[in-house]
This record gives structure tokens, C-alpha cells and sequence, in this order.
């Protein structure tokens, strides 16, 4: 009997122990999960007013992760949450509006422009890859004709954009190009009538897209009595007949093969020289006196101590 007693009370004793070690243990998974949920809850707390005040400082809206892709509204709606003012919100709005960049055309581009924008237009010419030397060694230039339906422009690249762009741009696509700097065009080598230029560099972007505007080879005639009174380098289209005929000749000049020729022009009246090279000179038939021609692109140049006319590259031809 004294034994079974003793058992006994052994026995409760363990289930006591048990019972205690269980509602300790519990207790503690209950104050571990009251800690994560404020934990979590602190740091949702902090993460929305993080997303809100790294609103200000947005500018690009056209990033791929989730949470950036909120619409304005939900911009709207997240500040709200954290209490934001009116003024606030319209200020965050306002420098993502006034950060995204402005659609231009070419003939609003000027050096004057300070604020960021882009450029959507078709490539109508690709004048053959030139090499240069200078102090700094030698390098490489390409050079294409945008256009769109209020002018044209030179997009000019140097060196290793030089050597990657050719293969990204190609003669009758379309492209919107984003992060390029603007440049006055030094008139000796200027190949358009725009007095400005459009250079690649670092932050260049560049994709291919498709336009509305479908391009069309247009004339801007000067008469050939305007020129004595424009400046030398000008870039300008003629509609001219041919009186005479020089014949062409071919050479070569460091290295590169070159075809000229020459023929007298004339427009009511008044005569000028007119200098054909390489794919004008060829393009042109055996005979062509008394025939009437279009030139779009003719640089005004001097010889001999009179204007003459000089094709280009991106000069264009048509035997009416």
C-alpha cells in the first residue's frame, strides 16, 4: 500500500511538470508570434512611406518591375495612406511629367532646348563610313539623313558608336532616338539645309518603331539668280537644264576611288558649273545636253573666283 502510494504521487507530479512545461511553451510561441506581426507590420509601415517618398524622385515611368509600373492613381492612392497633402502629390506627379522626355520634331531642334526630349524620325540616307586623323590618333565617323515631316538632320557617330550603330540603323526604317546632344554644323562640312546636328554618344537609346509619316523625296527650289546672295556651304535643291557637257574623269586619292563630272547649267538666263561625283556622275546618261534636271542637297561652293554647284553623298538626282 505504502508503495502504491508513492507511485501515485510520482505520477501526478510528472503530469504537473508536463502541464507546466506545455503552457510555458506556449505561451512563449505566442509572444514570438506577437513580436513577428509587429515586426512585419513595423516594416510595412516603413516600406509604405519609403514607396512614397522615393515617389519624388522618380523620372523614368517606363521600368519593368511591378511596383514601379503603378499608374498614377495608385501613386495617388499609396500616398494617401501615409497622409500626404494635395500639394505634395501634384508635385511628385509634375516632376515625373516634367522629367519624361518631350517628343520634338526636327525643325523645333536648337541648342537652346533644356529640357530632356526625343526624337522620332526615318533614316533617308547612309553616307559611306569616313576616317580621320588628328593629335589624338586616328578614328572613324558615320553619318545618316533623318527625316520626318518637317525637316532633315544629321545623325553623326564617332569611333566605337561609329563601329556599333551601322548595324543597328538601317536606310528606310523609322526609330525613335533618345539622349542625344546637339550640335552647331560647321558649314565646310555641312550636307543638309538644318543648321544643326544630332550626335551619338553614352546615353544614347535607340529603337526601332513604326511611323504614320511615310517618306517622299520633296524639293525646296532656289533659283539659280538667288545664289550670288547666299552664303558659301549652303545646302540647297535647283531645277536646272544642262547646256554643255565636260565628260568625266576618274582618279583616286588616298587610297579611295573617285568619278567626277562636270557640266554648265543654266536657268533663265543664268549659267553656273556644276560638279557631279561618284553615284551622281554615274547615274547620269551619255547624253544629256538640253535635258532638265532636279538636284536636291547641292552645296554652293567656290572655284576659280566664281559659285559653283557640288553634289554630295545625300545629293539626289532626276532627269525630268
Amino acid at each position: 500500500m505504502q508503495l502504491f502510494f508513492s507511485f501515485q504521487i510520482k505520477m501526478d507530479i510528472d503530469h504537473s511538470v508536463i502541464h507546466m512545461y506545455e503552457q510555458l511553451m506556449n505561451n512563449n510561441s505566442n509572444e514570438t508570434s506577437l513580436q513577428s506581426t509587429s515586426n512585419t507590420s513595423v516594416e510595412q509601415s516603413l516600406n509604405n512611406s519609403t514607396l512614397c517618398n522615393n515617389d519624388h524622385n522618380k523620372v523614368d515611368f517606363n521600368t519593368n518591375t511591378s511596383e514601379n509600373n503603378n499608374t498614377p492613381n495608385n501613386q495617388l492612392s499609396q500616398c494617401n495612406e501615409n497622409h500626404e497633402s494635395t500639394e505634395d502629390i501634384i508635385e511628385i506627379l509634375n516632376i515625373q511629367a516634367n522629367n519624361e522626355p518631350k517628343l520634338i520634331k526636327i525643325n523645333q531642334i536648337n541648342t537652346d532646348i533644356d529640357f530632356p526630349w526625343k526624337l522620332q524620325a526615318i533614316i533617308s540616307c547612309t553616307h559611306p563610313k569616313r576616317t580621320y586623323i588628328n593629335s589624338n590618333g586616328e578614328g572613324e565617323i558615320s553619318t545618316w539623313d533623318l527625316v520626318d515631316n518637317t525637316a532633315a538632320i544629321n545623325l553623326v557617330a564617332f569611333n566605337l558608336d561609329s563601329y556599333i550603330l551601322p548595324n543597328k540603323l538601317f536606310e528606310g526604317k523609322s526609330y525613335e532616338f533618345n539622349g542625344l546632344s546637339i550640335k552647331t554644323v560647321d558649314s565646310n562640312y555641312k550636307k543638309l539645309p538644318h543648321d544643326y546636328q544630332l550626335i551619338v554618344n553614352k546615353t544614347t537609346k535607340t529603337r526601332e518603331i513604326t511611323m504614320a509619316f511615310k517618306y517622299q523625296l520633296t524639293y525646296n527650289f532656289t533659283h539659280l539668280n538667288e545664289i550670288e546672295n547666299l552664303p558659301l556651304n549652303s545646302i540647297i535643291d535647283v531645277n536646272v537644264k544642262v547646256l554643255r557637257d565636260y565628260g568625266t574623269t576618274t582618279g583616286s586619292t588616298n587610297g579611295n576611288s573617285w568619278t567626277r563630272r562636270e557640266v554648265h547649267v543654266s536657268q533663265d538666263q543664268v549659267h553656273m558649273k556644276l560638279t557631279l561625283w561618284n553615284e551622281q556622275a554615274k547615274k547620269i546618261p551619255t547624253n544629256i545636253i538640253n535635258k532638265e534636271i532636279k538636284l536636291q542637297n547641292i552645296k554652293i561652293d567656290w572655284f576659280n573666283g566664281s559659285r559653283t554647284l557640288v553634289s554630295l553623298t545625300n545629293s539626289y538626282l532626276s532627269i525630268v
